[in-house]
């Protein structure tokens, strides 16, 4: 059987579009986290960028969206939101760090779990925006932020997840 984004694509394809979305959705956190977790700054942000775009472009095949045009578009909104999300990281690394005698690997857990949740809410909006009909042009950073607001309202995105990820981890050892 064939496989796409490590699920077999019989399984995506007897999908309905939601799930086909959620399943997509939730490979690129797993690789946004991956990804903050071993990559130095900037090389973090460069691959989360390649991420999310890919996942932004995942979404819009699944619900039919047309993308080649606003390639550009994605590519700035996702370099955008990677770096919102690794300067978030940084910061709630120093707040919040339970640990801070494991230094590194505190900050990595850290910065996994923010890249990680960025990912997921940049793909939960598009995703949501996509299901209501909307394309890529019509997306711009005031919808987004509204977008989002309404998911965490809905507790479909809960920000408190950051920072239990490794928070859990760290009070475990």
């Amino acid at each position: 059987m064939k496989e796409q984004n490590g699920t077999p694509s019989a399984v995506i394809e007897s999908a309905s579009p939601a799930e086909s979305a959620e399943i997509t959705i939730k490979n690129h956190v797993l690789l946004s986290s991956a990804s903050g977790l071993f990559l130095s700054s900037g090389m973090d942000i460069a691959a989360v960028t390649g991420i999310q775009y890919r996942m932004v472009k995942k979404l819009a095949e699944v619900y039919e969206v047309p993308f080649e045009e606003q390639e550009v578009r994605t590519v700035l909104n996702a370099l955008s939101f990677s770096t919102v999300a690794r300067l978030f990281s940084s910061g709630a690394s120093t707040l919040f760090n339970p640990n801070k005698q494991f230094g590194k690997w505190s900050k990595a857990l850290t910065n996994a779990a923010v890249m990680g949740f960025f990912t997921g809410v940049v793909g939960k909006v598009y995703s949501l925006h996509f299901e209501r009909g909307g394309g890529l042009e019509g997306l711009g950073l005031d919808m987004f932020v509204e977008l989002a607001q309404e998911q965490v309202r809905n507790g479909e995105l809960n920000p408190a997840t950051i920072f239990s990820f490794s928070s859990r981890i760290w009070q475990s050892l």
